[in-house]
């Protein structure tokens, strides 16, 4: 069983570490403190288990754990953490996903046997749980998220973006300086941003209403919009006219 852990504090990373090590079919393939590093080895490595911190800064456990799950949802996740705020949050009493902080041998050998179990099962109920869990955190507490640029992960905060899109199938987010791919749906996407600063003008297209630098009339009574910084024009459909007028008054 391959398995990666992430934690911003070492004595955490150590000590989980030596609780693993005395079950003899599990393999360390890698530990880390810094989370975007470990999100882009996990690309690679492929484990089969992830034991990650929650309260971690720059990425918080949930938001590495959705774009773990993006990459393959296969892979079993485990919460650690010290604060067992989030386990009322996030999980149901019995969960074995979530374990708290200082670890102990009798409870990881119960998460390991559960775990066991659901190997090779991609829809298991332990994912699903995560899942949930994810989705009642709610991404948007965090202003930050993680795109790819080639084989690189990179953090972005909202407030940079100009717009979203869709291209060939694929998702983009765009900003002044970078295009971003992000392995989700356009409407995902649009879930995870913060609701007042963001429009779904289109179909294809998200626009950061704070960056909207021109907004110019277009033929049967549409709109196109010119962002801060960029030339393309971001249209507006029909559908969306009547809000669209709404935010701005006119």
């Amino acid at each position: 069983m391959r398995v990666i852990l992430v934690d911003d504090e070492k004595p955490a990373l150590e000590e989980l570490e030596y609780i693993l090590k005395s079950f003899g079919d599990i393999h360390i393939a890698g530990k880390y403190t810094d989370p975007v590093k470990a999100l882009e080895d996990i690309k690679d490595l492929k484990p089969e288990v992830v034991f990650l911190d929650i309260s971690m800064p720059e990425m918080d456990g949930f938001l590495l754990a959705d774009a773990i799950m993006k990459l393959d949802d296969s892979i079993q996740i485990v919460f650690a953490t010290a604060y067992d705020e989030y386990a009322i949050q996030a999980f149901d009493i019995n969960a074995v996903d979530y374990i708290m902080k200082p670890f102990y041998e009798d409870r990881i050998n119960k998460t390991i046997q559960r775990i066991r179990k659901g190997m090779g099962n991609r829809s298991n109920e332990n994912n699903d749980n995560i899942k949930n869990a994810i989705k009642g955190h709610s991404l948007k507490k965090c202003n930050k998220l993680a795109v790819w640029l080639n084989d690189r992960i990179i953090l972005i905060n909202q407030c940079n973006i100009l717009y979203c899109t869709v291209k060939d199938g694929a998702t983009y987010i765009i900003t002044k300086d970078n295009e971003f791919y992000v392995p989700d749906t356009l409407s995902k996407l649009e879930e995870q941003l913060e609701c007042q600063h963001f429009f779904r003008c289109h179909r294809s297209y998200i626009i950061n209403i704070e960056q909207i630098e021109e907004i110019i009339p277009w033929f049967n009574n549409t709109y196109n919009v010119k962002m801060f910084g960029c030339d393309e024009k971001v249209p507006v459909s029909r559908r969306h006219i009547k809000d669209f007028k709404n935010i701005f008054n006119f």
